[in-house]
């Protein structure tokens, strides 16, 4: 029965297969953001896509299969903005504040990009343990990142424990880029982004 239902699925090769697939992953992004996984159906999906159900069903088996490549792509996404952080900050090398600044303008542009399905993603980790695995892969990804960044200016640090203050720091900086980028804010975001940076450079040798 399951290879049954595999040959049902179609691999679009075409311009037009390939460009009705598209729309029916741009509208399920679009409910889900909107209305959040749970309350949106696929016959809304293909609604809003303006397929028929059975398109919908010759492309994705359900809704699961379509939210999981939503998914895929945003840690596609995820991946090719980590390596934008790690060309950014290797241009910064020895310009430290500069390099920060950088870091967390990039992590507020990938979160800004797709708001709406992170707010979603944390809802849905609670309850679905594949979507809360690829969330900690890719904090844990991030907090490499912010790792090999002090490791660049480890001799210009006054500490001794690099591993645990860059946890540390990953948490502040965290917590900053989710301020800015899900609350509201009376504060001017660069203002917060400055203060951050003025904090975390007090880890540095004068």
């Amino acid at each position: 029965m399951k290879n049954e239902e595999q040959t049902k699925i179609r691999k679009p090769k075409q311009a037009r297969s390939i460009k009705m697939k598209e729309k029916i992953l741009n509208a399920a992004f679009q409910l889900f953001c909107e209305k959040g996984y749970y309350k949106t159906t696929t016959n809304e999906i293909a609604q809003r896509a303006q397929v028929s159900i059975g398109s919908l069903y010759s492309y994705f088996k359900d809704k699961d299969t379509i939210f999981m490549e939503i998914l895929n792509r945003y840690h596609n996404q995820f991946q090719t903005t980590k390596n934008k952080i790690i060309d950014t900050l290797n241009l910064f090398n020895g310009e430290n504040r500069e390099g920060l600044h950088a870091l967390i303008k990039i992590l507020i542009q990938l979160h800004e990009e797709s708001k709406e399905l992170n707010r979603e993603l944390n809802v849905l980790s609670y309850y679905n343990p594949t979507i809360a695995k690829i969330i900690q892969e890719q904090k844990e990804q991030t907090l490499q990142d912010v790792v090999h960044f002090f490791m660049q200016f480890k001799n210009d640090l006054k500490i001794d424990d690099l591993e645990a203050t860059a946890i540390v720091i990953f948490d502040m900086i965290s917590a900053t880029v989710d301020r800015i980028v899900f609350e509201k804010n009376e504060v001017d975001r660069e203002r917060l982004i400055n203060a951050a940076i003025e904090i975390i450079y007090k880890f540095f040798k004068e």
